[in-house]
């Protein structure tokens, strides 16, 4: 029960007993007063009566007469005579019940009033004894009338009373209602100030210390902000040209190189400039510096309209351009292009051109390549351009083979989306230090006349335009007839940037959500990629309001740290951040420090996906990554460690 509320109750309590307690005494205070008043009427009418009785003398009938005649004017409810010799006794009382009255009332009321007597005689003869009792009917109207008085102002004035109140302690507790509004908005990483400090001593040093709390969480969020911008800055950026850097590409590749790449392929440029040191000589390094900001905005307009085509210095003397679904006549083409415009600047600047020189290795990558023979075959095929009179190379992967076409694969899978083909396996992610499960990674395979895993078909529904019609199967099928086995489970099911960026699927999602999100059986993350937070932080914040509303946590995925700011993270207030394991272990110290700092001041778990082995796992231990996910897990649950 709510503070408010208790109060409310006490204070309520309080009222009602004190306005009841009131009125109480103010009903006996007048119940009291008029049973005198009525004892006095009646013994001031008893002398009347027996002056009357006495004049009647001994005549019986004249008696009765007398009594018959004063109890008729309804003022008694009972008159008794008795002779004085005992011989003679009449009496006339009022049997009949009271009329317009409740039982409950007479019987709570419950008058009792005493008799009044007087001698009746006639000069010194004494002729009897009357006995009067006052008609309490009228006391018992009047009570129940002042009753209902009573009660009507009693509800009135509790109800009123109630009223105040209520608004009374809303206003006392108003400064704690914006603490409590403050105290959850610091556990959704939302930094709220309290800009109206009370009056109230106990509430102002409350709100004060709560202020103090989030300022200093909200700097302790800035400077890890500022230095993870600061620090990608360094790690990414070259300092004289601003294009990204070797460690760039190789935390950006994962993103390329992976079963379910929306790229089946393209090219990788290796572009190396001989004869640097005697150009320095001649030129000076500054001018040097210059030339080489200027080819490398040739390199940019060269590629500015390839959406996914990175323009990296890879160290001093060689660039790279990497270049999704690009083909290789067209590589060929652009690798000459830069060559002889290279060769025209370096003459422009009265260099000699046999000395200083550019040389262009072309290799044709495959989405199912290792970063490392990619960057390996680059590397041949630019030391094979070197050799060549162009100076420019193309080298193509030998031992990647077409399994099957196209068309076949488009067969089976809208074969599979008709008949509901695809079913859901799951991976463990585990809490290695507490040995406990965090959660279970949702995986799709194709059942047929042939199984198919996820890689092997995703690639190529990428290729043929199903993959969006796949993921809104597996949405269906997990919202609507979800596994058994996943009952009660924690579950993630990740999301790429292509499907959640199609204008159809926010829409989809919203009435799949709105007719079975409440029913699913299992706690739901919807892992989104990084790319898609950093790019489009609307569509993003779309996305978690949605989710939000039916109680389904956000994950991200692919995250390799390149966004501008980081604020994104506050806003959409991710349950974890997933990255591959290369991409921990890349980062030093001084990198890796301020993303802790960071993810810790908003309690945002950080998880390494791809981990094979437990030296891995010791390694990401020495980073204070301890959640993990990939084969270690089965390793660590086969020898009990």
């Amino acid at each position: 029960m709510s503070l408010f509320k208790q109060m409310a109750l006490a204070i309520s309590l309080m009222i009602i007993i004190l306005l009841g307690s009131i009125m109480t005494l103010n009903y006996q205070s007048s119940k009291k007063d008029m049973l005198e008043n009525l004892y006095q009427t009646t013994a001031n009418n008893i002398s009347s009566l027996a002056s009357q009785l006495a004049e009647a003398g001994n005549d019986k009938a004249l008696i009765g007469s007398v009594i018959d005649a004063e109890f008729d004017s309804g003022y008694f409810k009972k008159i008794t005579f008795t002779s004085n010799d005992g011989s003679f006794v009449y009496t006339q009382e009022d049997h009949d019940a009271l009329e317009g009255l409740p039982q409950w009332f007479v019987n709570f009321t419950d008058i009792s009033l005493q008799s009044v007597q007087a001698d009746v005689t006639s000069g010194w003869e004494m002729l009897g004894v009357v006995s009067v009792t006052g008609d309490t009917s009228i006391v018992y109207k009047a009570l129940y009338k002042m009753f209902l008085q009573l009660f009507t102002i009693f509800t009135i004035a509790v109800f009123v009373s109630l009223i105040m109140l209520s608004i009374l302690l809303k206003i006392l507790l108003r400064p704690l209602k914006r603490v409590q509004k403050q105290a959850e908005a610091i556990a959704q990483n939302r930094f709220i100030l309290q800009e109206e400090i009370p009056y109230t001593t106990e509430f102002r040093d409350v709100v004060l210390g709560m202020n103090t709390m989030v300022t200093k969480v909200k700097a302790m969020f800035d400077k890890g902000n500022q230095a993870l911008k600061e620090q990608k800055e360094r790690e990414y950026t070259d300092p004289v040209t601003q294009l990204k850097n070797r460690q760039y590409l190789i935390d950006k590749l994962p993103e390329f190189l992976k079963i379910d790449a929306t790229s089946k392929g393209g090219v990788f440029m290796m572009l190396a400039f001989n004869g640097i040191i005697e150009a320095n000589a001649k030129l000076g390094h500054r001018q040097v510096d210059t030339l080489f900001k200027k080819f490398a905005n040739m390199l940019l307009e060269t590629v500015s309209a390839f959406e996914d085509a990175i323009v990296l210095r890879m160290n001093g003397t060689e660039f790279a351009l990497f270049i999704p679904d690009y083909k290789m006549f067209h590589a060929l083409t652009h690798a000459h292009d830069i060559v002889h415009f290279t060769h025209d600047t370096i003459e422009r600047n009265e260099l000699d051109s046999e000395t200083t020189f550019l040389s262009i290795g072309i290799y044709q990558y495959n989405y199912q390549e290792s970063i490392a023979t990619l960057l390996s075959q680059a590397d041949n095929a630019l030391a094979q351009a070197k050799l060549q009179a162009e100076k420019v190379f193309l080298a193509t992967p030998a031992n990647i083979t077409e399994v099957m076409g196209k068309e076949a694969w488009r067969k089976i899978i809208t074969k599979a989306i008709e008949k509901e083909a695809f079913t859901f396996i799951s991976w463990p992610t585990m809490d290695v230090q507490s040995k406990e499960i965090v959660h279970y990674a949702l995986s799709l395979t194709l059942k047929g006349e042939k199984n198919y895993s996820y890689g092997q078909f995703m690639a190529p529904a990428n290729q043929i335009g199903l993959s969006h019609a796949i993921y809104t199967s597996a949405l269906n099928m997990l919202f609507k007839k979800p596994n058994k086995n996943l009952y009660h489970t924690t579950c993630s099911l990740r999301l790429p940037y292509e499907f959640l960026t199609q204008e159809e699927t926010f829409k989809q999602m919203q009435v799949l959500l709105q007719s079975y999100a409440k029913k699913l059986p299992l706690k739901l993350i919807i892992e989104m990629p990084d790319k898609l937070m950093n790019q489009n932080t609307e569509l993003a914040q779309q996305y978690k309001t949605l989710l939000e509303k039916y109680s389904i946590e956000l994950g991200i995925f692919e995250f390799i740290g390149e966004s501008k700011d980081y604020h994104y993270l506050q806003t959409l207030r991710p349950l974890y951040i997933k990255a591959h394991f290369e991409y921990f272990l890349s980062k030093n110290n001084q990198t890796f420090t301020p993303l802790k700092l960071l993810t810790e001041s908003m309690n945002i778990q950080l998880i390494a996906n791809g981990v094979m082995d437990i030296h891995t796992l010791e390694e990401l231990g020495q980073k204070d990554v301890f959640t993990v996910q990939g084969k270690v897990i089965e390793q660590l649950n086969s020898s009990g460690v």
